[in-house]
């Protein structure tokens, strides 16, 4: 891909973050950065068929903090969830609890980009609970995007 084309993508994504309510407390640097790892995982996505169902979301959250999100997702439809955190950030996790408040997917692994692939077996509003493990300066910054296909 051209590199205008990059700029133009991440300038774009820039704004859309800047332009979200929830997304509206994140400073400047960290929004542009969250915008830009955000891009880059939506190219990713597109490539593959996915489109943009939700989002962003954004926040800070010192360590050992956590937040909800509300999202409807739609019973066989197949998702991913990516999350993104700028470079303070040691340790982001997500987890997804069905309309019943079950764990339905969850990425815990010791990063700071949670994916999580579902097929919801309900339509319904779920939730997404983010949570900073570790944070090197409180707070850190943290942004996701809802995809399907």
């Amino acid at each position: 891909m051209k590199s205008w084309v990059k700029m133009a993508l991440a300038a774009f994504a820039a704004l859309t973050l800047a332009a979200t309510p929830a997304a509206a407390q994140v400073p400047d640097p960290y929004a542009r950065e969250l915008a830009q790892r955000l891009s880059r995982a939506e190219t990713l996505l597109v490539e593959n068929g996915y489109a943009r169902a939700a989002g962003p979301f954004a926040g800070g959250l010192n360590a050992g903090q956590g937040r909800r999100f509300s999202v409807m997702l739609r019973a066989g439809q197949d998702y991913r969830i990516v999350g993104v955190c700028e470079t303070r950030c040691r340790d982001f996790d997500m987890r997804l609890y069905d309309p019943d408040n079950r764990v339905i997917g969850q990425d815990v692994l010791e990063d700071s980009v949670p994916v999580i692939h579902i097929r919801p077996r309900t339509t319904g509003r779920h939730t997404i609970e983010t949570a900073m493990i570790r944070c090197a300066s409180a707070p850190c910054w943290f942004a996701f995007n809802v995809y399907s296909r």
